[in-house]
C-alpha cells in the first residue's frame, strides 16, 4: 500500500536533510509503529506518504514515495487522499466546522455520500472511540483530549484504505490512549485497514504487536517485525533510567507548609461553561517547592483549573490568589511577571518570527530582559537541541521542538510559579530528562534584588505516569470536576489502585 524508494527530503534553507533515503514498503492491513527522538523526521515522513509534502513545501525530493502503486509526486492529491489519510499531531488544524457531529460528517459530505451512510458511518465511529455523548458540542468547548479523539474519528469515518496517525495520543489520558490503541489494532484485523501510528507511548502499543521503525536524524535505523520488544530498541527508546538519572528533584518529599503562606490558595472554585459544570467547589493550596502532577481523564477540567488560576477564566464562584494576587481578568497583566505558561496546544503562544525572539518574547515584554539573559536562552536553545534553528520561525519547528520552546520562553523571565498543560506531549526520554531539568532550575532559582523570595512551584498537566513518578512531589487526579485525590507521590499510586485507576499507575 506505501512504498518508499531511496525517497529524501530536505526542506529550503535547511541545514540537512529531513528524510535520508528512506526506503520502505509497507503492506495492505499492515498495523505499524513509527518512533523516534522529537525533530527525526517522523512527521516528515507521515506527510510524504500522504501526498502533502512534495510540492506543497518548500524543498527538495530524491527517489519516490507510492501509494496504491500511484505516485504521490504527480497524482492529484484528491485522488490519493481516496486512499490514505491523516490524522496530524494538531488536532485544530483538522476543523473546519463549528459541532461535533459535522465535523465528522464533513469529509463524507464532500464526497457526496448518501445522508443515511453518512449517519451510519458517523454513529458507528462515535462509538468506536467513545465520543457518542460529545455528539451535540461545540468543538470550542472540548478539553484537547477530546478534539484528539474527534479529529481522529473524522479520519476513520471516511474509510480509507491507509491510516496515517502522527502521535494521536499525545492529548489522551491512558485508558483512552490503550483504547485507541485497541480499536485501531482490531479495525486493522478486521477490515485489512494499513495503520501507521507516529507514537512515544510504545510501552501501550507494543503489547499489540505493531512492526516497529525506528527513525533518527531521517534514516531508518530499526525495521523490527511483529512484537519486537523494546530493549532490541535503540537507547533513547527504551524509556527512562533509575529515578536519579532522570530528574534529581524526582522523590523530594515536602517540607511541612502548616506555617506557611501558599503561593497558590483556591477555595471553593467553581465553573460553568454554557450550563455544563466544568470544576465543582475545587479548594486548593499550593506551596513553594512543590511540583504538582495533575492527572485524571480527559475534559475533567484539568486544563481549565490551569486557566483560572492565570485569570484567564472566570469563575462562576469562588477565589483565587496566586503569589499574592487576587487572580482576576484586570489582574492577568501583574500576574505574568510572576507566573509563566505553557498551553496546552503549541502553536497558541507562538508570536515571534524566529525560535532566537520567540524564546526572549516574555522576558522583552515584561522589560526583565538582561545580558545574562540572553546567555540562558543561547544555553536552554543548545540543550534542546535547537541551537541551529535559532533563525527559523517557530511554526517549521516539529510539534515537540515546539513543545520545549514554549517552556523556554515560559521561564526566562524567571517566574515564581510555573503552569504546565502537557509539557511532555511529542517528547523522547533525553527531551523529558530535560524539561524536567529546566522546571527545578526555575524552581531552585536562588533569590536576588528583584525577588526575594525566589523559590517557585509547579502545577503541570500530564497524562504519563512514569515522569510523575521522577519530576514530582504531589499528585492531584481531577475528575468530573473534582478533585479525586490529593496526595503526596510517595502514596499517590496505591491510592489511585484502590479507586480503580490503574491506568495511571506506572
Amino acid at each position: 500500500m506505501i512504498r518508499c524508494e531511496q525517497f529524501s527530503w530536505t526542506f529550503a534553507d535547511a541545514p540537512a536533510a529531513a528524510l535520508r533515503d528512506i526506503t520502505l514498503p509497507i503492506g495492505r492491513g499492515e498495523f505499524v509503529a513509527v518512533a523516534g527522538p522529537s525533530g527525526s523526521g517522523k512527521t516528515t515522513l507521515a506527510l510524504a506518504m500522504c501526498g502533502l509534502l512534495i510540492g506543497r513545501y518548500a524543498g527538495e525530493a530524491r527517489g519516490s514515495v507510492q501509494v496504491d502503486d500511484r505516485d504521490v509526486a504527480t497524482t492529484p492529491l484528491h485522488e490519493i487522499s481516496e486512499t490514505i489519510g491523516l490524522v496530524q499531531q494538531n488536532p485544530e488544524t483538522h476543523f473546519a466546522t463549528l459541532a461535533v457531529s459535522d465535523e465528522i460528517a464533513f469529509g463524507m459530505e464532500n464526497r457526496c455520500l448518501a445522508r443515511e451512510e453518512i449517519r451510519r458511518c458517523s454513529d458507528e465511529v462515535m462509538q468506536l472511540l467513545s465520543i457518542t455523548h460529545l455528539r451535540e458540542r461545540s468543538l470550542t468547548t472540548l478539553s484537547g483530549g477530546e478534539k484528539q479523539r474527534v479529529a481522529v474519528a473524522s479520519v476513520v469515518a471516511g474509510k480509507p484504505a491507509v491510516l496515517v496517525l502522527d502521535e494521536p495520543t499525545a492529548s489522551l489520558d491512558p485508558e483512552a490512549s490503550r483504547a485507541l490503541f485497541a480499536a485501531l489494532a482490531d479495525l486493522c484485523r478486521r477490515t485489512e485497514l494499513t495503520v501507521v501510528i507516529i507514537e512515544h507511548k510504545l510501552a501501550q502499543l507494543l503489547p499489540l504487536k505493531p512492526r516497529l521503525i525506528c527513525l533518527e536524524a531521517g534514516r531508518v535505523v530499526l525495521d523490527a517485525p511483529d512484537g519486537a520488544r523494546v530493549e532490541a530498541c535503540p537507547a533513547w527508546l527504551a524509556g527512562p533510567g533509575p529515578i536519579s538519572e532522570v530528574a534529581p528533584a524526582a522523590a523530594v518529599n515536602a517540607p511541612d507548609f502548616t506555617r506557611a503562606e501558599p503561593l497558590v490558595d483556591v477555595s471553593e472554585l467553581t465553573v460553568k461553561v454554557d450550563g455544563n459544570t466544568i470544576l465543582d467547589k475545587v479548594s486548593l493550596k499550593v506551596h513553594s517547592g512543590e511540583v504538582l502532577a495533575i492527572l485524571g481523564p480527559n475534559g475533567g477540567g484539568k486544563s481549565t483549573l490551569l486557566h483560572c488560576l492565570l485569570g484567564l477564566l472566570t469563575p462562576t464562584h469562588g477565589t483565587i490568589r496566586v503569589c499574592d494576587v487576587a487572580v482576576s481578568p484586570a489582574a492577568v497583566s501583574r500576574l505574568a511577571e510572576r507566573v509563566g505558561m505553557v498551553f496546552q496546544n503549541a502553536d497558541h503562544q507562538l508570536v515571534a518570527d524566529t525560535v532566537w525572539s520567540e524564546a526572549l518574547f516574555g522576558a522583552h515584554n515584561l522589560n526583565l530582559l538582561e545580558q545574562t539573559t540572553e546567555q540562558e536562552a543561547a544555553r536552554l536553545l543548545a540543550r534542546a537541541g535547537l541551537q541551529d534553528r535559532t533563525e527559523d520561525h517557530p511554526h517549521r519547528l516539529s510539534w515537540g521542538e515546539k513543545r520545549r520552546l514554549n517552556l523556554i520562553s515560559a521561564m526566562l523571565h524567571n517566574p515564581r510559579l510555573l503552569l504546565l498543560d502537557e509539557p511532555f506531549a511529542g517528547q523522547d526520554w533525553e527531551n523529558v530528562r530535560f524539561l524536567l531539568e529546566t522546571i527545578r532550575r526555575v524552581l531552585d532559582r536562588p533569590p536576588d534584588q528583584r525577588r526575594p523570595q525566589r523559590r517557585g512551584a509547579c502545577l503541570m498537566v500530564t497524562h504519563d505516569p512514569r515522569i510523575v513518578q521522577r519530576g514530582c512531589t504531589r499528585v492531584l487526579f481531577v475528575s468530573q470536576g473534582r478533585i479525586a485525590v490529593d496526595v503526596p507521590v510517595s502514596q499517590a499510586f496505591e491510592r489511585l489502585s484502590e479507586l480503580g485507576y490503574k491506568a495511571y499507575v506506572p
